[in-house]
């Protein structure tokens, strides 16, 4: 008798707060709405929503974990295991549409091999969700620009530590960029470069050493003719890491590690062109890679690919990989690397800085 009495306790406060949520507005709709005060430099009313924000996900987060709890108690649930292709059927035939909603609401954001294909792991991690990162980290901009630092820095920091509540995951790399434009704001360099390695400790071509001694061989050669083919020779995917090993050269170009530098830029160069490479054959299946001023020249017929190149320091990037191949020696290389540049690049300006060190 106790345990109905518990069970529906329990039941009429779920609806009680599902009803809630349905009457006002959800946790993500009033975030979206402190970006836009945001947005507008309204940082006051923006803080103050960020919070409601975070009350109200605290909200959402127990009525998904209670309404999960009571539909995963009967017997007829639990002898099945706890597999979501055992147990979705069996709530199926019951009827628990709510509970089919959030199951499958998170399958789709995070694949079902995060919570070990098991609905009784996604249970504890909802239990255990009592975050919102999104939120913490427009609260960190907020701070940010409001020049309160250290504050700003603890909410980057949680944001980052509780990434594996985000809704979109690849958010991630906006929190982390984030905390870097801040480290070079307050010129904590040490952290910077701790940021950086941070981003790019997933990415396998940074960890291939193998790659980046292969990269350096053609350098080294101080050929003409390898300006061309070291592009044709290498390709390396990313998604996220392109800015984080520039802003490394660039690091480590000011502490005068030429040699990790150069490796950077040279990395970075390669997976920049790799990136950009893949979006032309997707425009046109026909194009083949010949000379590395061809390339270049094709860059600047799609408005879109010189955009990206702008807004993501690409033009700049290949100038200054010239630049420090140059002061590594290879003064062959590097004047094939400013020439190619000087007649091609899609940014005028660095057109004529790639000039200018030619003659």
């Amino acid at each position: 008798m106790k345990k109905n009495l518990f069970v529906f306790c329990i039941l009429l406060f779920s609806f009680d707060l599902f009803a809630q949520t349905e009457n006002s507005e959800f946790s993500w709709k009033i975030l979206e709405t402190a970006q836009v005060e945001f947005d507008n430099a309204n940082y006051g009313v923006s803080l103050n929503l960020c919070n409601k924000a975070k009350s109200k996900r605290k909200e959402e987060l127990l009525y998904e974990y209670n309404m999960l709890d009571i539909s995963l108690s009967p017997r007829q649930v639990k002898r099945v295991g706890e597999e979501f292709k055992d147990v979705i059927p069996v709530l199926q035939e019951r009827e628990q549409k709510e509970s089919l909603r959030i199951i499958d609401n998170y399958i789709k954001i995070y694949g079902s091999e995060f919570f070990n294909n098991s609905v009784y792991e996604l249970l504890s991690w909802l239990k255990a969700k009592q975050v919102y990162p999104e939120a913490d980290f427009l609260i960190g901009r907020i701070y940010q620009l409001e020049g309160e630092y250290i504050t700003a820095q603890k909410f980057f920091e949680s944001a980052r530590k509780e990434a594996k509540y985000l809704d979109i995951p690849d958010f991630e790399y906006e929190i982390l960029y984030a905390m870097v434009n801040l480290a070079k704001e307050i010129e904590d360099y040490e952290q910077l470069e701790k940021l950086l390695l941070l981003i790019l400790d997933k990415d396998e071509n940074f960890r291939d050493t193998v790659l980046q001694s292969a990269l350096l061989r053609t350098i080294d050669t101080d050929s003409e003719a390898n300006v061309d083919k070291f592009f044709m020779l290498y390709r390396a995917e990313s998604n996220f890491s392109i800015r984080a090993i520039y802003e490394l050269a660039n690091l480590y170009e000011k502490k005068g590690d030429s040699e990790s530098s150069l490796k950077c830029y040279a990395l970075c160069s390669v997976e920049a062109f790799t990136h950009i490479y893949n979006i032309i054959v997707e425009k046109d299946p026909s194009y083949k890679y010949f000379t590395f001023a061809d390339f270049l020249y094709k860059c600047s017929l799609y408005d879109d690919i010189v955009k990206w190149g702008m807004d993501n320091n690409i033009w700049k990037m290949f100038f200054e990989f010239s630049d420090s191949v140059g002061k590594s020696g290879k003064l062959v290389f590097a004047r094939k690397l400013y020439t190619d540049i000087s007649v091609a690049c899609p940014d005028s300006y660095i057109r004529t800085l790639a000039s200018t060190r030619i003659n």
